[in-house]
This record gives C-alpha cells, sequence and structure tokens, in this order.
C-alpha cells in the first residue's frame, strides 16, 4: 500500500488533522477535486482508526442509491466504516434514502463511523439548496479538503519514487531513475487530473520511455500548452534553490534542448551540464536517505 505522502506543508497540516479524526466517531467529509486521492485518503481514516480491525465497507453514489442495499452495506459495515463515495452526485430521492439509513443506524448498539468524499461542487450545491443543507452538515461534522497536486509540488519526488516503484513491480521491470529535467517538466505541469494524472503519465513514460525519465520523455506525455511563463519563488527561497528552479523550469520550456537553455539563460553549455549533473546527485542521494532503514 502507498504511504502518504505528507512533505509539503498543506498535507502536513491535513495529515495530522487526519490522525486526530480517526480517533472520533464524528461523520467525516474528504471533499477535494478529481484525482486529489479522496476514497484513499478516506480509507486511511479508517485504517488509523480504533475501529481498523473491523469492516470497511464501500457504497457509491454513481449507481442508485436504494436503501435497501445501503442498510444491507451499513449493516455489514458494523463497529467498523461506511464509506460513501462521490456524495455530489446524489439525486434528492438518494438524499433522502440516505438521511433514512443515518437515522437507522443511529438506533443501533454499533453503528458504523461514516465518511463520504465529494467534489468541492457540493458546497456551492449545499448553499443553493440544490443538495439537502441538514444532511451536508450531517455528514461534514468533520470536514477536510485535500489540496490539489498543485498546491503541494513539494510531494512530487516522493509521489514519484512511490508511484514508480508501484507501476515497475506491477510491470516487472525495474524503476528508472528520474532525471532532474523530468523532475523540472513534471513540476511545471498544472496537474489538472491531480494525483491519479501523475500516476497514469508516470506508467506511460515508464513503459515507453526505456532508461532514465528526462524532460523529453516526460514533456512528450504532457500538454504543450501548460508550459509556464514565469515561475513563482516563496519568499525565503535561497538563492541556490532559486538558481535551480529557475534552470529546470527553463529546460522544461526549451522541452529539454540543453542548447537552447544554456542560450535562454547566458551561460555555456558546460555550465549546465555542471548543474544538471549537481541536481541529479542532490536528486540521487535524497533517495537514498528516504530508502535507508532507521538506525537505533
Amino acid at each position: 500500500m502507498i504511504a502518504i505522502v505528507a512533505n509539503s506543508a498543506k498535507m502536513g497540516l491535513l495529515l495530522r488533522h487526519m490522525r486526530a479524526t480517526a480517533q472520533s466517531d464524528k461523520p467525516t467529509l474528504m471533499i477535494g477535486a478529481s484525482g486529489s486521492g479522496r476514497s484513499f485518503l478516506g480509507k486511511r481514516i479508517h485504517e488509523m482508526s480504533p475501529r481498523k480491525d473491523k469492516p470497511l465497507v464501500e457504497v457509491s453514489c454513481l449507481e442508485p442509491l436504494l436503501s435497501e442495499r445501503l442498510v444491507a452495506s451499513a449493516e455489514h459495515a458494523r463497529g467498523g466504516t461506511l464509506l460513501v463515495t462521490d456524495l455530489d452526485r446524489l439525486d434528492e430521492q438518494g438524499q433522502r434514502e440516505l438521511r433514512y439509513v443515518l437515522a437507522k443506524c443511529s438506533e443501533w448498539d454499533r453503528p458504523p463511523r461514516l465518511v463520504t468524499t465529494a467534489l468541492p461542487e457540493l458546497e456551492v450545491l449545499a448553499k443553493k439548496r440544490l443538495f439537502m443543507r441538514s444532511l451536508y452538515d450531517q455528514v461534514a461534522v468533520l470536514r477536510h479538503p485535500i489540496p490539489s497536486l498543485r498546491e503541494r509540488l513539494d510531494d512530487l519526488p516522493e509521489l514519484c519514487r512511490l508511484l514508480l516503484a508501484e507501476h515497475s513491480h506491477t510491470e516487472g521491470r525495474a524503476a528508472p531513475a528520474l532525471l532532474p529535467e523530468g523532475l523540472a517538466a513534471l513540476r511545471s505541469y498544472a496537474w489538472p487530473g491531480n494525483v491519479r494524472e501523475l500516476s497514469n503519465i508516470l506508467l506511460q513514460v515508464l513503459l515507453w520511455s526505456p532508461g532514465p525519465i528526462d524532460g523529453e520523455a516526460v514533456t512528450a506525455q504532457l500538454s504543450a500548452d501548460t508550459t509556464p511563463e514565469e515561475i513563482h519563488l516563496p519568499i525565503g527561497t535561497s538563492l541556490a534553490e532559486a538558481e535551480q528552479a529557475l534552470i529546470l523550469a527553463t529546460l522544461h520550456a526549451s522541452r529539454g534542448n540543453k542548447q537552447s537553455t544554456a542560450n535562454r539563460l547566458g551561460i555555456t553549455r558546460r555550465t549546465l551540464y555542471q548543474k544538471l549533473a549537481r541536481y541529479e546527485l542532490g536528486l540521487s542521494q535524497a533517495s537514498r536517505r528516504k530508502l535507508a532503514p532507521a538506525s537505533g
């Protein structure tokens, strides 16, 4: 199972809140964009909770939410967790069915803990009374907004390592190295499909571009209209970090052409190669530190 990657500030805060939430029995809503990992994180709350040895039963609102099916699922999840996904897709009848079942569960001696997932549009629907406000307030006692991948780029190197390792295992091949220019290309992309899209892109690169993953291999799988015209650096970024970000972003904007990158930056090609080699060494050392067993 892939671990939750929380090197970024936003994911670190979310993980801390999830750990606290896992100790509660209150209904919890995981809300985030498509591909952000709503169901994955909802399941992790169950796994971090005292209920982890009890059943986790998942019900999707993409199918008609009939009270009989929902009651049966809730019965099976007694003492455990009932995960209801895609709540924003519930029609009016489905909302009434869910309210009925939740009322029924409240009478049980060992009711399941309710965890739901939804797109951010659910909040808009509730405000406009297109989704029952009372039901929304009932399921969103504890509410967790999930950051988009674009908001958590500090997690990107570790996410790539884990996803490449998983895909390499399932495809029966060695995990390729992710070169700095490959990571730069991934950082520069807008990621409308979030972590799910990242996983798909890495699988394509793994299968179709044998060898180390460079900027050209990544760019070939990304939409050309997402190349940024500028980069944004937070206050406190060191000069070395700013230089690396600028060089790698320019390399991506130049579609991996090192001579063009050097020309645009006003440095020699040899200087560019030296800097890229240094970044690659730093990336490799960071990956080894992640994999090294803890001492003591």
